[in-house]
């Protein structure tokens, strides 16, 4: 199998962390985002709306959508993301980290105006709400004592959050500590590092 990604994207990330945690046998291609291959028509053949993560496998078909990826992967096991008896809330708590952390965070990282920091603000103030109410009971992460598929996309988020300048909670800042000593989710940060200082003069400043 391989995986068509690029270590700055959110996305490419979340999955790259799950793939690592599983030690699913993948290789890792890396996407020329910024040279247009997302637009070629090799890539759309493998990924029709030109998005990635894309998860190519050894007959040639491929599977996209992060989430899709990573349920993909728990189906052909070992379980190590969806855990028994914890399917609902990390699918639920997933779904919530994709539109209200990643998405807003995402823009806010392209775009620096006054109204996407406001608009990541409030998604992320009211997702991370979430985040400390499921954490409340003394939980390291999520679904328990490991990470599993709803904390990849909150990984990503929170480091962006990070980089960016966005107000972090004490409890998600423990939080965020907690997923940065895992050796995978540490690997990923030092992977997208240079990709985050390189990509400054491409964003969009405010006005």
């Amino acid at each position: 199998m391989r995986l068509h990604y690029h270590p700055l994207s959110s996305y490419s990330r979340k999955v790259a962390i799950g793939i690592g945690l599983r030690g699913d046998d993948v290789d890792f291609h890396t996407l020329d985002v910024f040279a247009g291959e997302l637009k070629t028509e090799a890539f759309r053949a493998k990924s029709p709306f030109g998005k990635m993560p894309v998860l190519e496998l050894d007959d040639g078909t491929t599977i996209f959508e992060s989430t899709s990826i990573l349920e993909y992967l728990e189906e052909r096991g070992p379980r190590r993301l969806l855990l028994a008896g914890h399917e609902r809330r990390a699918r639920f708590l997933d779904r919530l980290g994709d539109l209200y952390l990643l998405t807003p965070i995402g823009k806010f990282f392209w775009d620096k105006s006054d109204a996407t920091r406001e608009a990541a603000e409030t998604s992320t103030k009211a997702a991370w709400a979430i985040w400390m109410r499921e954490l409340d009971d003394g939980r390291k992460f999520l679904c328990g004592d490991a990470i599993t598929l709803p904390d990849l996309g909150a990984a990503v988020g929170v480091y962006y959050a990070t980089t960016e300048g966005l107000p972090l909670p004490d409890a998600i800042l423990r939080y965020r500590d907690r997923l940065e000593q895992n050796p995978v989710v540490r690997a990923s940060a030092d992977k997208a590092a240079p990709f985050v200082e390189s990509s400054k003069p491409r964003r969009v400043k405010a006005a």
